[in-house]
């Protein structure tokens, strides 16, 4: 029963009960490591990484001396999915101190590669597979690091999509997918997703299902909410507080946002927080939580007091200030999150004075992007792109969210299409911060540097390191054929977007 009770706390995002009930269990049973290792993962999430690290040590403590690799190693796994990459960097050296084994260098070169530290990465994968024991996880990791070497990685990719376990086949043809595409073999490229996709499929169903229900809710908002009922809560905002610099910057997922973040981030009078989930857990969810769940999203936004929008706004803040590291003080914030987009309705009911940035990229472009991209195992969204039919429908729902909103809404609001940005990156810059208020300033032209010297969460990472190019503009026309059958659900956005 408390094991249910928690596991619905923590899919509600609420951490306060999350750990309320988890000091429950800790006191029925005083030397459990799991319960040890949660309540770590939960302050983590928090930004409390001192707390977090605390009760990992304690777990690590209770841990007999055989396990306490394997323990370190459980910590790392959660704190991977810290705003802090460090934390589980730090988690990962202590296993392989505790015992050097190769599960413990194989989870920290898997890390170093995600916040490129490749050099690293290949010290350790090399070092596997030079020891007697065949690895199949590293023979992985190395065709990561070694996508150059075409051939060899062919022939390791299909050797591992024949004997590995469910979850490296499915890496294992994702990547295959990867070189394929690089080296122009499009059928080639769209059959090892096939084989990737066909292992994970057994999970489709359910999430499918689970997020048709929050594209409901979320829709119901945008199609509910009247520009009328937009003034009358525009008329509340003198009610709560000062105004603050703040913009989301939004779209779909592959649509350039994480390019126009790091430009905007190398800017010195902007700060940006990329992908956080701090919106949901610090001003959204406690606002749902105050009422049954199955209350309409605008009934629920439209009945909060000012003081309970004023709560959730300084919640908010306060996690931006903990997620940074540093306050935020007069800086601009730039919250970019893909995520948001369908949010946009109470995003400017708690922040009625924020600025909205969507990037907006050819669907057929999109839709392929997200449907290749490797997501491993499948989450509550990415499991929408395991099929072309529902990837086309998760950018439809996503995309008519902000069509709706920004067509009847009074918010501030900028559109940047991802292939003028490439064509012409310092003209939309310029665009971008002459929007957002901010001076122009020739850092920004100097991203790819500034993405260099810190971690960048998005997928598109490595891209972003780079200088401008235009390799991914008209990608999908290599998959002309296969996209098809969707171009049907695509037609609305494609034609309301100037791409038909």
């Amino acid at each position: 029963m408390l094991e249910h009770e928690i596991n619905a706390a923590w899919s509600e995002r609420d951490l306060e009960k999350s750990l309320d009930l988890l000091r429950v269990v800790l006191k029925l049973n005083p030397r459990s490591i799991s319960t040890r290792l949660l309540i770590g993962r939960v302050h983590g999430v928090r930004y409390e990484y001192d707390q977090a690290l605390d009760w990992f040590d304690e777990a690590v403590e209770l841990a007999p001396r055989h396990d306490r690799a394997a323990t370190l190693i459980r910590a790392g796994m959660m704190a991977r999915y810290f705003f802090d990459p460090t934390v589980a960097e730090t988690l990962f050296e202590d296993a392989i101190a505790e015992s050097a084994t190769a599960p413990a260098k194989l989870a920290l070169a898997e890390h170093l590669i995600r916040i490129r530290k490749t050099e690293q990465a290949r010290d350790l994968v090399d070092d596997i597979l030079a020891s007697p024991h065949r690895s199949p996880e590293a023979a992985f990791l190395w065709c990561r690091l070694n996508e150059d070497r075409f051939a060899e990685c062919e022939t390791r990719l299909r050797s591992l999509m024949s004997y590995a376990t469910d979850e490296l086949k499915a890496k294992a043809g994702y990547q295959l997918a990867k070189i394929l595409d690089q080296a122009g073999d499009y059928d080639g490229a769209m059959s090892a997703l096939f084989a990737a996709k066909d292992v994970l499929m057994p999970a489709r169903d359910l999430i499918v299902q689970n997020r048709a229900n929050v594209h409901a809710r979320q829709n119901d908002i945008a199609e509910g909410l009247s520009a009328a009922k937009h003034r009358q809560w525009l008329e509340q905002s003198a009610e709560l507080g000062d105004p603050v610099r703040l913009a989301l910057l939004g779209g779909h997922p592959r649509s350039g946002t994480t390019l126009l973040e790091q430009i905007l981030d190398s800017h010195p009078d902007i700060v940006s927080a990329e992908e956080s989930e701090n919106f949901d857990i610090f001003a959204f969810s406690p606002l749902v939580r105050m009422l049954p769940p199955s209350s309409p999203l605008l009934d629920v936004m439209d009945s909060r007091t000012p003081g309970d929008l004023v709560t959730s706004r300084r919640s908010y803040l306060d996690a931006m200030d903990r997620c940074i590291g540093e306050p935020v003080g007069d800086r601009l914030l730039v919250d970019k999150n893909p995520s948001l987009t369908s949010l946009v309705p109470a995003f400017s009911r708690i922040f009625p004075e924020t600025k909205f940035i969507a990037m907006i990229r050819d669907p057929r472009d999109v839709v392929i992007s997200c449907y290749m991209q490797s997501f491993v195992p499948v989450s509550s969204v990415n499991g929408n792109y395991l099929t072309l039919k529902d990837t086309a429908h998760e950018y439809r729902k996503v995309m008519g969210v902000w069509m709706e909103a920004a067509g009847k809404l009074e918010i501030e609001k900028l559109e940047i299409r991802y292939e003028d940005m490439v064509e012409d990156l310092e003209a939309h810059a310029r665009k971008a911060l002459g929007f957002l208020g901010v001076d122009w300033s020739e850092s920004v032209m100097e991203y790819d540097r500034h993405a260099r010297e810190k971690v960048v969460r998005s997928p598109t990472a490595v891209a972003v390191t780079e200088k401008v190019h235009r390799r991914a503009k008209a990608r999908w026309k290599n998959y002309e054929k296969h996209l098809e059958p969707v171009i049907e659900t695509l037609a609305p956005c494609l034609k309301a977007l100037g791409y038909d």
